[in-house]
Formats: C-alpha cells, structure tokens, sequence
C-alpha cells in the first residue's frame, strides 16, 4: 500500500494592528518590507481581505473559533472567550497535529490555550479583567485620559493607562520598551522550537504541527530602536489625504478621538509624520522577524512541506481622517488586513487576489488544507449550555490558493459592539461598496469604493444613491439573518 502524501505543517505568523495599507505586497512605496514582500512573490496575496471585528481579542477570538463575535458575547479587549468553544486548533490536535503557540493571542480568562498544545510564552497582556471599562466610567464622550485643567474628566480618568495621544506626541526611537523585550522572547523561542521540529524530521517522534508566532508589533506606541527609525531618516513618505472642504466627521470619528485623546492635544502634522515613521520603523521590525522564521524553515529543510501564513488581527488609520490607531471602525484602514498565503509547488505563485475574503475563512483553509472535515455545526460543551453555535459561516479559501476559483464571497459582514465606546454597529462590504448601519439610528455611512477608495464622502444622503443604499441595508439584514446574527443588548448608555 502506497505511503499516504505527509499532511503539510503550517507556520502563522501573526502581527498585532498591521494595516494591509502599510506593507508593500499592499502597493505602500513608502515601507522597507522586503521578505514581506518576497513571501507574496511566492505565493498568494488576498488583496481585499479583512477582520471581522476591528480590536484584537474580539478579531482573535473570531479567527480561532471561526464564529463571529457576536455568537462568541466576545465585544471588547476583556470578554472571556468560553472555553467551552472549540476552536480549529482542536480539530488540528483531534488530527494528530502538534499546535503550539510563541506570543500573543490575547485570550481572556482561565483558558490561555483553547486548543494550542502548549505555548512558549505567556501572552503580554494580562488575562484577567483589570482594564474592564464602561461607558459610564469613560464618560459621553468617552476619554480615558484627563483634559487639561478639568476635574471632571480627570476623576473619569484610569491611572496606569497611557495615553493613546501622549504616546503620538512622543513617537522616535527608545533604547528598549516593553514589546521589544517580549517580541525577542517570542522570536527566540520560536526559532528553538523550528530546531526541535527539524531535528524530529523523519524519526518516530515526527509529525504535522501548527504553530503560531504572534508578535506585539507594530501596535502602539510608536517606539522602536534608534536602528529601525534611522532607517526612515529623511524619507518623505505620504500623509493622509485631506479631508473635502465641508466635511464634518461622523459622531463615531468624534468618540474615538475624544477616547483616544486628540482633541485635547492639537495634533499636528509632524505628530501624525513621526508616529508614521515609528509605525513603518516597527512594521520593518515584523518584516525582518519573518524573513529570519522563514528563512530557518526553508534552512531546516522543512519548505516544501510548510505552508507559511502572514496575517494581522485588524489594521490601523496612522493619522487618516486624522484618527490614530483605532477606531472608527468603517474605515479601510483599520479593517483591511495582510493575508498572504504560501506554499510553493501547491499554491499559485506571485498572485495577487481580488476576492473578498476575511477572518472566519482562516479556520475552513487551514483544517481544508490539512486534511481534517469542516464542522457543520458546533455545540457547545457541556451540553448543556445556553446555545448552539451554527455552522461555520466562512469558507475555505483553497479554491483560490490552488487557482481553482477566483470567488468565494460576494459580500462580508463587520460587527461592532464594544461597550466602553458605546457602539452598535453592522458593515457590509461588497465589490463596490461599504455601508455601515447603526441599529436604532437614522445616520450611517455608505462609501463608493470604485469612486472614492479613500472613503472621503460618505454619500449616505447623496440623493444618486438612495436605490442603492436602500439594496445594500437589505442585503445587510439578508447575511444578519444568514449568520444568525445577535445585536447584544445594550447594558449602558442607551
């Protein structure tokens, strides 16, 4: 009997708030990510992909169980993923795959594994719930850090936290910082373990693993190195366009600079130049990160059995719109994400994909790819709890890697329902348009993407697009319907 085909290894490496917009495979001339973009050179660029929910333990928890958040009660940066919930992970580890975990993943509570093996480090945020916040705390608008001279906002104000604004006016180069020191951690055990996998290579202990490798950068703030940010001297790299004469930001835009603190600071150009230039500083950070993992694999000899997936938990607007970081979450920016997918002598080489994709088709691709069946429908475990997960609501993507298919979606939905900044929101996105809806408002926004990549007119009281505003909130509730969507009761501020 013919010896069965060796089921691939499969190499994540994940960044933390890494724009699509901000890497070269991406058309960005300004960022040095060279083995970035060698990776897509050879293999498979999904050029429209994005999360599912723009904030990094919610996008996680998304990606992991292939669910979307709402199924998951998983709103903010301190919802505990259930442990109840499987994830593709214990589908992999059911297989025979050996899956384990080097960084972060953000995962709250009791459970830091949800179906890794083991992990190499702990992860770099704590798993409690300290930084619990509400809407009543934070205040209408919402600040977590004080205005100048007023107590109201002061005594509303968390101590410990930093500011998201502060960090901007501070952006250039540190001798160290707190992700440094656990991105190294992260790398060096990483590249230990793609040792310990080559030396099991053809030994009775060898078999397929899945390993993630979750590095903090390039998320705020903006501190690198002075090696990184020299690298950026004198590079006269884009700035956000300018908004149209007239435009008034959307109440959402308000809110995160008032939470973020902007308003308060009198951002300026050069705040918005520097906290770029430490962004891309610490983008190239990431890029020489994959370039030495990918680099050990193929050294190793494990490259043509390992496929290697680049991929981020949601982007960042880097001064667009004049909003930092994250957000307001309608715009490119912050919702598209790097996917690029490699496996040479299986995938295609060189493409770059126009298909809509997002977060919950990385579960169905990677048990596809391995081998191991799609579940149609998750229960809960025990059995006895409250609900019923539904059938995986995203699709493999190997049709496309494979050249198979050039489409698996027509459309992709985008929640949003994060208490602390007091949103409730659904996006839809198809081929040529976005629109955003608040349930229980009469505002939102609709952005023509053929027209106005950009997103600088929201035309959603433009009258030539009242037909098609009214087709798009329809096939907003269609897909709602279709992944039994659930719009959470709102616990504050009404």
């Amino acid at each position: 009997m013919p010896d069965q085909p060796r089921r691939p290894n499969i190499l994540l490496i994940m960044a933390d708030q890494l724009s699509a917009l901000a890497i070269s495979p991406y058309g960005n001339p300004d960022v040095q990510t060279p083995n970035l973009q060698a990776l897509a050179e050879r293999g498979v660029v999904f050029q429209h992909s994005y999360c599912n929910f723009p904030l990094c333990a919610p996008s996680r928890a998304s990606m992991v169980t292939g669910q979307l958040c709402s199924k998951l009660a998983n709103y903010d940066n301190d919802c505990e993923l259930p442990a109840s919930i499987p994830t593709f992970l214990h589908h992999l580890r059911l297989a025979g795959y050996e899956t384990l975990l080097s960084g972060k993943m953000h995962f709250v509570g009791p459970d830091q594994l949800h179906g890794f093996d083991r992990r190499l480090t702990t992860d770099i945020y704590d798993a409690d719930f300290s930084t619990l916040k509400s809407w009543e705390h934070a205040g209408d608008p919402p600040r977590i850090m004080p205005l100048p001279n007023d107590p109201e906002s002061a005594a509303r104000y968390q101590p410990g936290v930093y500011g998201m604004a502060i960090s901007l006016k501070k952006a250039g180069p540190v001798d160290w910082s707190q992700q440094l020191e656990y991105d190294e951690e992260v790398h060096f055990r990483a590249m230990e373990q793609l040792r310990v996998f080559g030396q099991r290579r053809g030994t009775s202990a060898d078999r397929p693993w899945f390993f993630g490798v979750s590095f903090t950068h390039p998320h705020d703030p903006p501190f690198i190195t002075a090696e990184y940010w020299n690298r950026y001297a004198g590079v006269n790299f884009a700035m956000p366009a300018e908004p149209p004469v007239g435009h008034v930001p959307h109440v959402s835009d308000l809110w995160t600079n008032s939470y973020h603190g902007i308003d308060a600071i009198g951002m300026t150009d050069e705040d918005v130049y520097r906290s770029r230039r430490g962004y891309y500083a610490m983008t190239s950070y990431f890029d020489d990160k994959v370039g030495e993992l990918v680099k050990e694999v193929n050294r190793l000899g494990m490259g043509d059995d390992t496929i290697v997936i680049v991929t981020s938990d949601h982007g960042d607007m880097l001064g667009e719109h004049w909003i930092i970081n994250k957000g307001p979450f309608h715009f490119e920016g912050l919702l598209r994400i790097p996917t690029i997918w490699s496996w040479p002598g299986h995938f295609e080489e060189g493409v770059v994909s126009s298909a809509l994709t997002n977060q919950l088709d990385f579960a169905p691709t990677v048990l596809d790819l391995a081998g191991v069946p799609i579940p149609e429908g998750i229960a809960s475990d025990p059995p006895q709890a409250p609900r019923q997960l539904p059938p995986w609501p995203g699709s493999s993507l190997a049709p496309l890697l494979t050249g198979q298919s050039a489409a698996v979606h027509d459309q992709l939905l985008v929640e949003n329902d994060e208490d602390y900044l007091g949103l409730r929101l659904r996006t839809l996105i198809t081929a040529d348009f976005q629109i955003t809806a608040y349930p229980g408002q009469p505002y939102g926004e609709l952005f023509d993407r053929r027209e106005d990549p950009l997103q600088l007119h929201n035309v959603w009281n433009a009258p030539g697009y009242q037909t098609v505003k009214q087709e798009l909130l329809v096939r907003l509730m269609e897909e709602i319907v279709r992944t039994d969507n659930v719009l959470p009761r709102r616990t504050s501020h009404a």
